[in-house]
């Protein structure tokens, strides 16, 4: 066992980035050539006063720099939320999700995105957003199985996490801020709860205020009645004008170009660093995606650094979900035709309604036992390395909901609030590069030798029949011009999307540059007609230019067609941008920005076999009892 002083030491320097193993009480540094040493991301109390926990990073970062420098948990899509409940108040995640940004997230009518730490943990500042995501920074890859022959096709997430970027520069030790839009706050209970918080307007009328103060050098009594006074008319700017002459002259300093209502935004914080980080927070960048050892299981989760039995993998906040019903996906008559992948991800008890679905890279960890040889790192014998337990003296809020009933859990759900955690623990010292595992219970398992045994491959000449990888198309570029598509066509789930730029004006503005309508008779017109009168240059719109890293533009892909494919790999697109039937035609445009892409409810995930279970808990005695309604209710 390590003595007190030791572990103390390792958790600093681990921390720190240095990766350690204690030998004869030294300590030897172990960095692993392929992963990043220094943990960069943290979870930690707010620098939002009242806020609950935020995430902050421990390494500067610069205007456009990705905010991570590994992969996050993969996006899970959840499809048709408000056409199948008129309410779902007792669904954790309703408040938690995204809307669809790229192509394949289109896998059905309605789709929303379930994402992981910095997708669902950062917290908003309307004047100090400074996290954005990149369109087309999250891949898919529907090549890992074959629903022909793979038993998991369709049983986890095909998408690999987007790429943050900082919208301007972030300075070591500051919390991360996500733009929700301000319309967030207006929505359900969220309008009463933060009808007096500040909004981007409101730091920019106090600016204004301020700026009037300078040559007179307030004192502190003298800012409380100008407070008073605006008060009278606006709480919110008041809320956020300076209540301290020091602070008010720290405002007003010019020795940076920081406009004044970032500096009154940034006064609202309590301020962090990176050693207060590494001294108060949890790192959450101990695993990192990889390509699962263990036959059909897609992804995985490895260790990024070594871990020592008994310390902490990874925190493991969690959402609930009252009713694991809430993911049943149903047919227009009625009948559940199969489950929402987010059940995959959620962890549940067999004697309780409740789901716990975590909200970090803890999703990433596939299940091992000894009592069933799954092959890769988890072969005959083999035990899972790591295991779950409830957070007990990190996040305060986590201890006191344990305690909570059923009821109790739910009346907080519905009113938007989330509380428990849990902590991913090393049961064995852990290496660099090693997967990490868990063990699921064996209610879990028997499901999974059930599936292997009953599961048969789509009806040969079924709606699922008749697929292509889109992952292929797109990485083999397969591009097909309309007139190869009479002979040759493509399956009958591929749609094919090309990339566009758009001008961003203001951040609720997006417009095409000046692009002139096709004339009405378009359709009875020649091809070389419609290119010689009527095409736009498109050699502009390359992902692979530096144009589509800029943060002034706003980039996004639509439904396309192709009708010429030059020797140069230039092409002549027709995208249809603002109408399904009239296309902007675009010459000279490169290969390379064009996407094959799931047509809505073909993919894997909508396979009526593929696998659905919830992860259930090795050590069943964790779960309180008064959550056990199910059992409670006979």
């Amino acid at each position: 066992m390590w003595s007190n002083s030791q572990f103390s030491l390792a958790r600093y320097v681990f921390a720190s980035g240095i990766t350690m193993k204690l030998m004869s009480g030294y300590a030897i540094a172990q960095v692993h050539p392929e992963f990043e040493p220094v943990c960069s991301i943290y979870m930690a109390e707010s620098s939002i006063p009242n806020a609950g926990m935020g995430v902050f990073t421990s390494q500067a970062i610069s205007k456009g720099g990705i905010i991570s420098p590994t992969r996050d948990g993969p996006p899970i899509v959840f499809h048709d939320f408000h056409s199948m409940f008129k309410s779902a108040r007792g669904l954790g995640n309703r408040n938690y999700f995204w809307d669809e940004e790229i192509p394949e997230h289109y896998e059905a009518n309605e789709n929303n995105i379930a994402l992981t730490t910095v997708g669902s943990l950062a917290n908003y500042h309307p004047m100090l957003r400074n996290v954005i995501s990149n369109v087309g920074s999250s891949d898919y890859d529907d090549s890992l199985m074959d629903r022909n022959t793979d038993v998991g096709a369709g049983a986890f997430s095909y998408h690999r996490s987007r790429n943050d970027t900082a919208t301007r520069d972030i300075s070591a030790g500051e919390e991360l801020f996500h733009d929700y839009g301000e319309s967030w706050f207006e929505y359900g209970d969220r309008l009463e709860t933060y009808k007096d918080m500040a909004r981007e307007l409101d730091y920019r009328s106090a600016g204004i205020i301020v700026n009037k103060f300078q040559p007179d050098n307030l004192d502190d009594a003298s800012l409380s009645v100008v407070q008073e006074i605006v008060n009278m008319f606006d709480k919110r700017t008041a809320s956020v004008l300076p209540k301290t002459r020091v602070v008010n002259e720290s405002i007003l300093k010019d020795t940076d170009s920081e406009p004044i209502e970032v500096k009154l935004g940034k006064a609202t914080l309590q301020q962090r660093s990176a050693s207060w980080l590494v001294q108060n927070g949890r790192c959450m960048d101990n695993l990192v995606p990889r390509i699962s050892t263990l036959p059909q299981a897609g992804n995985g989760a490895f260790a990024q650094r070594f871990l020592p039995e008994g310390s902490l993998v990874v925190p493991a906040p969690v959402l609930q979900t009252m009713d694991m019903k809430y993911l049943d996906r149903k047919n227009r008559d009625g009948p559940v035709k199969n489950r929402q992948m987010l059940l995959n991800y959620c962890i549940a008890h067999e004697d309780s309604t409740m789901l716990l679905c975590p909200i970090s890279r803890a999703i990433l960890m596939n299940h091992c036992s000894e009592r069933m040889d799954f092959g890769g790192e988890c072969g005959k014998g083999v035990d899972a390395n790591a295991k779950l337990q409830f957070d007990s003296d990190f996040d305060a809020k986590s201890k006191v909901w344990q305690q909570k009933s059923f009821d109790e859990i739910k009346e907080e759900v519905y009113h938007g609030n989330r509380g428990l955690s849990f902590d991913v623990i090393a049961i064995r010292d852990i290496q660099p590069g090693e997967e990490v595992f868990i063990d699921y219970g064996d209610m879990w398992e028997e499901a999974w030798k059930e599936h292997i045994n009953s599961w048969q491959p789509p009806v040969k000449y079924g709606k699922y029949a008749n697929y292509m990888s889109v992952t292929k198309l797109t990485n083999n570029q397969d591009i097909r011009t309309t007139t190869d598509l009479v002979k040759n066509p493509y399956a009958d789930n591929v749609a094919v999307y090309c990339l566009v730029r758009e001008l961003y004006h203001n951040r609720d503005d997006y417009t095409l540059p000046p692009i002139s309508p096709l004339p009405s008779d378009w359709r009875d017109m020649s091809d070389s007609v419609l290119i010689q009168k009527h095409s736009h240059p498109g050699g502009m719109y390359s992902i692979n230019s530096k144009e589509s890293r800029n943060l002034d533009y706003e980039w996004d892909y639509f439904r396309c067609d192709i009708y010429f494919h030059g020797d140069d790999d230039r092409l002549i697109v027709g995208i249809y941008v603002e109408s399904d039937n009239e296309p902007i035609i675009f010459t000279n445009y490169p290969s390379e920005s064009v996407r094959f892409v799931s047509k809505e409810y073909t993919s894997d995930e909508h396979l009526p076999n593929s696998f659905r279970h919830p992860i259930g808990l090795s050590d069943k005695t964790i779960f309180p009892e008064q959550w056990k309604n199910l059992k409670l209710n006979d």
